[in-house]
């Protein structure tokens, strides 16, 4: 049952951030285009929601690094150390991690708030929102606790040095 949730997760993730990605891609086209074409139907907006939609998808995608332990980090001198080792870093590290983005969803919450409070709007004619824009800061954070939770569950309690040690074997995804 719990799998089955976290494959629906993982692909929710997948396509959302894809899906919005390929909208700011559009938007960018059509606002290029307008630009050079028709110049007189160029929106003001459409630089502005795509800078909001790959904002979202960053945030989104947060969630997946964590996951698939692809985020920046110092793996050269971590897989010098031994598995036991390693999982004392790894188990660290999490909590590290969940201390950080619990930290920044409760103040990203806390913005959002404020913004939905003062009905904060752009400065374009679109007048749009921008707690909705805040609102990924909250919300990929606690994706990326989530991910922390699980993560840190599996150090501590189902850890497999087959599979969770650096080896320097990995593929490198480029």
């Amino acid at each position: 049952m719990l799998s089955a949730v976290v494959r629906v997760w993982n692909e929710s993730e997948r396509v959302l951030t894809g899906v919005v990605a390929a909208i700011a891609l559009l938007i960018s086209c059509y606002e290029m285009a307008t630009r050079y074409f028709f110049p007189r139907m160029s929106p003001d907006w459409a630089t502005e929601i795509v800078i909001y939609l790959i904002v979202w998808a960053v945030f989104i995608s947060g969630s997946a690094l964590v996951r698939d332990n692809r985020h920046v980090r110092a793996d050269l001198v971590v897989r010098l150390f031994s598995p036991q080792t390693q999982r004392g870093m790894e188990i660290f590290n999490c909590i590290i991690g969940l201390g950080f983005c619990g930290v920044v969803c409760w103040f990203g919450i806390a913005v959002v708030d404020f913004a939905y409070m003062v009905d904060e709007r752009s400065e374009s004619s679109l007048l749009f929102p921008i707690f909705l824009y805040y609102l990924c800061l909250p919300v990929g954070m606690f994706l990326m606790t989530l991910r922390y939770l699980i993560r840190l569950y599996q150090y501590i309690f189902a850890f497999d040095p087959d599979t969770m040690v650096i080896t320097g074997d990995e593929d490198v995804h480029a």
